[in-house]
Parts: structure tokens; sequence; C-alpha cells
């Protein structure tokens, strides 16, 4: 049972470390950001929010740094 959950982790962790650098592709290509990008842990928490509610790194991207309402 222990490996099991280990290995969800593990496939989490990974999607999640995909997704990030989609999300970062994107935003440099759009003029978003320039790199070198440091991402701190307030910023990393928060997109790691919007991996965990089923954003694309596009749609990740727009919320980040779209113009709040």
């Amino acid at each position: 049972m222990a490996e099991d959950m280990s290995n969800e982790h593990s496939q989490d962790d990974s999607g999640l470390h995909a997704w990030m650098l989609a999300w970062y592709d994107h935003a440099v290509s759009v003029g978003f950001i320039r790199p070198p990008f440091l991402l701190n842990d307030v910023t990393a928490e928060r997109l790691e929010g919007y991996f965990r509610v089923g954003l694309t790194p596009v749609e990740g991207a727009e919320a980040f740094f779209g113009v709040a309402h």
C-alpha cells in the first residue's frame, strides 16, 4: 500500500513539473516573462493550485498574468 501511494505521489509530482515547464514556455513565448524567471515559494504554490484545479498551462499563465477585475 505504501508503495502505491509513493508511486501516485511521484506521478503527481512529474505531472506538476511538466505542467510548470509548459506554463513557463508559454509565458515566455507570449512575452509575459523573460528568462531568467525566479520562482519563489508563493508563486510556486499559486501555480500548483492552478494545476490542481485542472487549468491547462496556457490557462494558468493567463490567470497568473491577466488583469484582475
